[in-house]
């Protein structure tokens, strides 16, 4: 007795080492060192195997990138489950059990790593049968972490007590993970049962489970033999516990801030604005509201939930969140009607890309290669930037479709598009949205369900976005596809800037991209954001990892007066010029967000008495008189809305209106609202609207909502500070409204491309000089006419059968809301859909030659040239 009590507190001595639970019958004896652990080779054997299994399972990604079969998946399965099988059977023959239901400390380090192996087996497992969704990347560090502290336990007698604590605190957090996946996998112990004689691969769903139980005996049992490590066990269970009931605190006023939304709706005086858009002003854009509005879509909640109804990019990656998993167990998020949901994600978070419908699943694709090249002319304020793109499939089974977002500077146009068929790049046809429409899906869902085919599309997208689609990508392969983007360069002062167009869509995080860059002249004071490099006769190749977020800024040199000329007529660049038109304001209209600072606000409410303007206006469940009584409430109810959404449809007097509003890049797009009451009374407003809304801006981000409609020319938005507001109030002009029919205002370019009709006289003296300008003005020149024309026809559809708006778009050949680029397999796709090769307009831009198409002139030419050959080919035969 008195040596044990000796032993025992020499063992509890500060700073000593001690056995955290010593094998009954035997005294405490220190190890001899960490490798003494090796002595025993079935320990060492697993160790190796265990070694081997992680590295094997991170080896499978990469793997993937280069070869994906079916049966390759499964011999990546096999190798995990036979190793964790052998060793599991030989561990369990050397005494497993003893330590299983006596606590034989001799065999805990076998093992537990036997188990680690078994979980390793069983991930593996769950790439082929998921059962678990991708986990999070906290999730995932989580994971690994708490494999290495269980192999880290082998030599827990040798730490010291403050590393001793450390790791018992860390093993408490393993056990909440082990405990919580074997109660989240609870639901399919019935089925998992029967399975074990079968092939025994359902063991796997027990793994967490037993591993629940080992870590969390020996935490019990370490806890009540050594008095220092009972805080740190405690700790590692209470910091994790509340963190996770600090995050249900939050989720839980986000749910209930949403269902109280949906209830004050009924209580509403109007009904300008659809439910779902009055939840959105509600919520903070973060990650918290991300995954409130992405369970079901992304996050599971359990083994059984899948994504049902129409797929959408969203469906593309499935995460498993366990913190998501127990707060929407516990406060389950809102149910939301027909596509609710996917409106507010684009709405809140900006989610375009993943809420895109689709009809073919897009999991496992990656984009590992992009190739950019971009053109610039400097004396034109234009470029153009063909981006190529290489999608990848790494899924073992199954077709996938590509879905990619573009997002274009504004006021650019799609000009080209291709898609690589059987190795050969097949150059895309303009044709009416509707007929392109109706073509890919009749391919792709309807026929592709028996065999593949090979059709790409890209379609138009409210606030400067492109929808790019691709079908098949085959397991295992790669899919080309190229993309041409005109787009004017921005001017600052006296400085121009490019912006690089951006994608998103199969990931990326891993392309390398070759760029190469050529101006038409020499650029002055280049410099460059986000890329490096300098250049070699106009030219700059960089090969380095894919970069989206790229810039250059140059100096603006004077606008080329040369133009292009295609159907006799001429297109041609001149400076901008603002003209000043008479303006007296009877009304003004806040548009007020929480971008709006209440200096602001104020102010424009003291100078709107100051220049005698009758009224000032809000929007609150109806428009509302701003007063000095009221101005202070009214500013703290609306600055709290991360955007706004202003009914102009309200507007009394819209000719003598001027809405003045400060943007945020959230919020719903025309195309969600659409079928509201809001758009209805819209469509109604700008159908007698004798002009557009004057508008002002004191940003230069608009929200989606009125950046269409500025497009439209259902408001005519300038950009200033609040300086230039004074101006435009005091001195009662308005810059004047440009819209005509043979010009197009870039004001954010400083630049007019006007369209004009050449006398004969000038027109012959011409018909020996090329054209020097590039065929993009006429481009640009035929987006911004084709915007301008739908214009209020876009509320009623019925630009969708406009014969002359279709032709307009075939003249410039570029992506509008009128026309789409289609690839289509073989000819005869193209002729039973009715889809024509244009010969009047331009074709496909491209960087190898012109886009244009020969003059009328030319073409005489030409076959003067082709008659003369044929005479000297046929003359020495008629002689002979």
């Amino acid at each position: 007795m008195i040596v044990k009590h000796s032993a025992r507190n020499l063992s509890n001595a500060p700073g000593k080492p001690a056995l955290l639970s010593p094998v009954p019958g035997t005294a405490n004896v220190a190890l001899s060192g960490w490798r003494a652990a090796f002595d025993n080779t079935t320990f060492q054997a697993g160790c190796l195997m265990l070694l081997f299994s992680g590295t094997l399972f991170v080896a499978h990604d990469f793997w993937l990138t280069t070869t994906s079969r079916d049966q390759e998946g499964i011999a990546w399965f096999s190798v995990h489950y036979i190793m964790a099988l052998v060793f599991g059977i030989v561990v369990l023959a050397k005494g497993g059990f003893a330590y299983l239901f006596k606590h034989d400390r001799r065999q805990q380090a076998t093992f537990w790593v036997s188990l680690l192996l078994s979980y390793l087996s069983a991930f593996a497992l769950n790439r082929q049968m998921a059962v678990f969704e991708q986990s999070v990347p906290w999730l995932c560090w989580i994971i690994v972490g708490a494999g290495a502290l269980m192999v880290l336990h082998t030599w827990a007698d040798r730490f010291p007590i403050w590393a001793q604590q450390l790791l018992y605190g860390g093993l408490a957090g393993a056990f909440l993970l082990f405990l919580y996946q074997a109660i989240y996998v609870a639901s399919l112990y019935p089925l998992s049962i029967p399975g074990l004689f079968a092939l025994g691969i359902s063991y796997h769903t027990f793994v967490p489970a037993l591993l629940a139980f080992v870590v969390g005996r020996q935490l019990w049992l370490a806890a009540r033999q050594r008095t220092y490590l009972r805080g740190a066990v405690l700790t590692g269970l209470l910091v994790p516990m509340a963190f996770l009931v600090f995050f249900l605190i939050n989720w839980y006023r986000t749910v209930d801030r949403l269902d109280q939304v949906r209830i004050d709706a009924a209580l509403r005086r109007t009904s300008d604005l659809p439910v779902w858009v009055q939840m959105a002003q509600q919520l903070t854009p973060g990650p918290l509201t991300d995954r409130v509005l992405k369970v079901g879509l992304v996050y599971g909640t359990s083994p059984w939930s899948r994504s049902l109804g129409d797929l959408t990019a969203l469906d593309d990656i499935r995460l498993h969140d366990p913190l998501v998993v127990i707060a929407n167990t516990l406060f389950p998020a809102p149910t939301f009607a027909g596509d609710e949901q996917t409106k507010l994600l684009r709405s809140v978070s900006r989610q375009h890309y993943g809420t895109e419908s689709k009809f073919w699943s897009g999991r496992n694709l990656t984009t590992p290669r992009v190739a950019t090249q971009v053109r610039i002319w400097p004396q034109y304020r234009l470029s153009y930037t063909e981006k190529t793109l290489w999608v990848k499939s790494a899924a073992q089974w199954g077709n996938r479709e590509a879905l990619y977002t573009f997002h274009l500077p504004e006021g650019s146009a799609v000009s080209a598009l291709s898609l690589w068929v059987n190795g050969r790049e097949e150059p895309a046809r303009l044709t009416t949205q509707a007929k392109a429409d109706s073509a890919y899906k009749q391919v792709v869902g309807v026929e592709s369900q028996v065999v593949a085919r090979d059709p790409s599309v890209v379609t138009w997208q409210e606030g400067n976005r492109v929808t790019v689609r691709v079908f098949p990508v085959l397991p295992g392969q790669e899919r080309q596809l190229k993309i041409g983007i005109t787009s004017p360069l921005r001017l600052n002062g006296k400085t121009l800037m490019y912006q690089n167009p951006w994608f998103e869509g199969p990931d990326a995080g891993r392309a390398s991209e070759t760029l190469k860059l050529s101006f038409d002249q020499e650029p002055v004071a280049l410099t460059m954001s986000h890329i490096s490099g300098s250049l070699t006769n106009h030219e700059l190749i960089r090969h380095a990892a894919y970069q989206p977020d790229w810039a250059l800024q140059m100096d603006a040199p004077p606008l080329s007066a040369e133009s292009f000329r295609l159907g006799g007529k001429t297109y041609q660049s001149t400076p901008y010029v603002p003209s000043l038109t008479a303006f007296v304001p009877t009304d003004l209209y806040l548009d007020v967000n929480e971008a709006w600072s209440k200096t602001e606000f104020d102010q424009l409410c003291e100078l709107a008495k100051k220049t005698r303007v009758a009224h000032v206006w809000i929007f609150r469940d109806g428009l509302e008189e701003v007063t000095a009584n009221n101005r202070a409430q009214l500013f703290d109810a609306l600055a709290q809305q991360p955007f706004s959404l202003f009914p102009i449809d309200r507007m009394a007097n819209p000719e003598t209106a001027l809405l003045i509003t400060k943007g945020t890049p959230n919020g719903p797009t025309l195309t969600d609202l659409d079928k509201s009451p809001l758009a209805d009374r819209l469509a109604r407003k700008a159908t007698y609207l004798s002009a557009p809304i004057r508008t002002y801006s004191l940003g230069n981000e608009l929200p989606p909502y009125l950046k269409t409609l500025t497009e439209l020319q259902v408001l005519q938005t300038v950009t200033g500070d609040q300086l230039s507001l004074q101006d435009v109030l005091i001195n009662r002009q308005f810059p004047a409204n440009t819209a005509a029919t043979d010009r197009v205002t870039l004001a954010k370019s400083g630049m007019v491309v006007r369209e004009t009709v050449a006398d004969s006289a000038v027109w012959n003296a011409q018909t020996q000089r090329a054209n020097l300008g590039p065929d993009h003005l006429l481009r640009l020149f035929t987006y911004n006419q084709l915007m301008q024309r739908v214009g209020r026809q876009y509320f009623d559809k019925a630009y969708r059968n406009n014969e002359a708006l279709a032709t307009i778009a075939q003249t410039g050949h570029v992506v509008s809301p009128v026309s789409s680029l289609v690839v289509l397999e073989t000819q005869k796709d193209y002729d039973r859909f009715g889809i024509k090769a244009d010969t009047k307009g331009l074709d496909n831009a491209t960087l190898k030659q012109d886009g244009a198409v020969p003059e009328p002139h030319e073409w005489a030419i030409l076959l003067l040239m082709a008659l003369l050959v044929s005479w000297f080919y046929i003359r020495p035969k008629l002689i002979a």
